[in-house]
């Protein structure tokens, strides 16, 4: 069994520590069968072993007709070692996941989501009476039709003007319209940032996978040019240049390996998911840019709600300038009486008072002339961030053009005749070294300018201010 499982082990792993093209599909592949197969042989070997003689009593045969249990202390180490960080399988997940996911997680998303829900529950709350007053009262002033004072028992209850309910109720459904736009634009926003975070993450991918590249064809350079020396077929100068040249090229791989850590990371902390994961591998390619109508630009919709939540602010300001109700039921006995003497009384609360309802009721329609203005003003902010954007991915899309039409075809010409002519011996190392990094220069500045042409395409895609 062992030997069966170091074959199969050893058989793949050429495939764990390759470094050429497709190695960040084939490592984590043959990583997980490396290591099921050690986990497998272990407990075939050792685990399993360790168990039969923990439970099976000395000189007892076991038979297929006696079942025993095993108990959960005796399975702990098994179950420890199961879950292990080693043998646990990240899951995977593509663009649309990841945003649901962070829809779902995200704290700042769940706060709105909150708001929203306040703001539905306080929609009854339009409906909110005044408490009510149970008395009781002895006067002696308050004689009954028998010379003796009366012992009065009551119940009073104040109302606003019916039509004050109403239209507190409008108003709370207006804030809830406004809290629901504005939840839909924190939506929208942790959309974007996702995608801008996972097309970065994709970009530094690629730049990466270029830079592991140069870095393995300069190793063997070097190692070439270090040999060479040594055998007296070159000189000093060009050791150290190749021992030079590869060197920075480590440097920037290694820069490359770092700022894929902090694409991840910014990439977690927007999903927030509660456990580590991976993306799908997917190549980094041109996004389609959706058709935008400013004029139903979600934040313009915000305003919108906005003002007519104030409106409705406004019409409840001045319904404060009609009078309350009050109603009073009572009644009263006193010793020697033998029935019940009983009344009620309606009454009118009116404003007479009302500077400070006129003061609020202008408060309200200024506003109303506030978010008109800052209406107006966020259209034309969000307009020139629009055209902004569309000259900024022209700029790029000039660039992409120019890779797919001439540049892609140069930079796989120049590798291929600077390669060439360097295994004829009719170009020098020199040379050799100028014509790769010209040629993955090009790569290199295609990937950069794709990347902020999907960038751009995110922030006109999801356009926000």
């Amino acid at each position: 069994v062992l030997l069966t499982a170091m074959s199969a082990a050893l058989g793949f792993l050429p495939m764990a520590i390759s470094q050429g093209a497709g190695a960040e599909v084939q490592r984590p592949l043959a990583t997980v069968v490396i290591g099921g197969l050690i986990t497998a042989t272990l407990l075939t070997m050792i685990v399993l072993p360790v168990l039969f003689s923990l439970y099976e009593k000395p000189g007892k045969k076991l038979t297929l007709r006696k079942k025993k249990k095993l108990s959960l202390k005796k399975l702990t180490p098994v179950l420890l070692l199961l879950s292990l960080p080693g043998f646990a399988q990240q899951n995977s997940y593509n663009l649309n996941e990841l945003q649901e996911i962070a829809i779902e997680n995200n704290a700042f998303i769940r706060a709105s989501s909150l708001k929203v829900e306040k703001a539905n529950a306080l929609i009854s709350n339009a409906f909110d009476f005044n408490k009510t007053e149970v008395y009781y009262n002895y006067d002696k002033n308050n004689i009954a039709f028998n010379d003796r004072p009366l012992k009065v028992f009551g119940i009073q209850q104040d109302f606003l003007f019916p039509t004050r309910y109403f239209a507190a109720k409008k108003r709370n459904k207006a804030g809830l319209s406004m809290e629901a736009t504005n939840f839909e634009i924190s939506k929208m926003v942790i959309r974007r940032k996702v995608s801008s975070a996972y097309y970065d993450l994709l970009y530094m991918q690629e730049k990466l996978a270029v830079y592991r590249f140069l870095d393995s064809v300069y190793k063997d350079f070097s190692r070439a040019a270090a040999r060479k020396f040594e055998l007296g077929e070159t000189n000093y100068l060009e050791k150290i240049t190749a021992r030079s040249k590869q060197m920075q090229l480590l440097t920037l791989y290694n820069q490359a390996r770092e700022d894929v850590i902090t694409a991840k990371s910014r990439l977690i902390m927007l999903v927030q998911a509660e456990e580590d994961f991976t993306i799908i591998p997917e190549p980094l390619q041109k996004l389609s840019l959706e058709n935008t109508d400013i004029d139903a630009n979600i934040g313009i919709r915000y305003y919108e709600s906005k003002k007519e939540y104030l409106k409705t602010q406004n019409r409840l300001n001045k319904q404060e300038f009609l009078p309350d109700i009050s109603l009073e039921y009572f009644t009263g006995t006193n010793n020697t009486l033998d029935k019940y003497i009983n009344g009620y009384q309606i009454g009118l609360k009116i404003p007479i008072l009302f500077s400070g309802n006129l003061s609020k009721v202008k408060g309200s329609r200024i506003d109303q002339e506030i978010v008109e203005m800052e209406t107006i003003d966020y259209k034309a902010r969000l307009r020139q961030r629009y055209i902004q954007l569309q000259a900024q991915l022209k700029k790029n899309e000039e660039a992409l053009s120019y890779f797919d039409r001439e540049g892609k075809q140069l930079s796989e010409e120049i590798i291929k005749t600077a390669t060439m002519n360097y295994k004829n011996g009719e170009i020098d190392f020199f040379q050799y070294i100028q014509s790769l990094e010209n040629a993955y220069q090009i790569v290199l500045f295609y990937l950069e300018n794709l990347n902020n042409y999907n960038q751009t395409v995110l922030q006109i895609n999801y356009l926000t201010l």
